[in-house]
């Protein structure tokens, strides 16, 4: 009788359980084409990063892996780690842009200005220790907020030995350091 009572309520904590999380039961979330209201309801996203994750669709365009991820403001290791398994990358066409959407000037930037490739194969190399904010920004992954840590760091720290001494910088990690290797230069 006990063990019948004790395998009741396993199953009762269990289906409680998976049943309070919208994602027990659903399919991955494609951060391609998921709304804001849909990356919202991801732990650990809420509203602000779920508008950085439209914004960096937007500006670089669609994601080529998950672990792109990593490359939008206020998204770290930690987030990576609990959302991993509930997203994927699909085709990479984000839905239609609302009237609204369609008025602001992120959506009207030209298709060939919003690729990384068309915004930074001019700039490359870049030599991250004498950059101003703008070059920095335009370097794969880093965007203007990782270009103003950038600089308060050097200014802070002095000089970069290397590349890969940006992990040191806040919201930098190995992601963000693997997709400059072809841009970045320190002399």
């Amino acid at each position: 009788m006990r063990s019948l009572l004790a395998r009741l309520a396993l199953a009762f904590m269990l289906a409680f359980t998976l049943a309070s999380s919208p994602h027990a039961w659903a399919a991955t979330i494609d951060i391609n084409t998921a709304d804001a209201t849909t990356l919202a309801t991801l732990p650990g996203i809420g509203p602000s990063k779920s508008a950085a994750i439209i914004q960096y669709r937007t500006d670089h365009g669609a994601f080529k892996t998950v672990d792109e991820l990593d490359n939008v403001p206020g998204i770290g290791p930690a987030t990576m780690t609990n959302i991993r398994a509930l997203v994927s990358v699909g085709g990479g066409t984000a839905p239609a842009a609302t009237a609204a959407q369609a008025t602001t000037p992120a959506a009207t930037t030209t298709k060939a200005a919003a690729t990384p490739a068309a915004t930074t194969s001019a700039k490359c190399p870049v030599n991250i220790n004498t950059a101003d904010a703008a070059t920095l920004a335009v370097m794969p992954g880093i965007g203007t907020s990782k270009a103003a840590a950038i600089l308060q760091y050097r200014t802070d720290h002095g000089a970069f030995a290397s590349c890969s001494a940006l992990s040191s910088v806040s919201g930098i990690g190995p992601a963000t350091i693997a997709g400059l290797t072809s841009c970045c230069v320190v002399q």
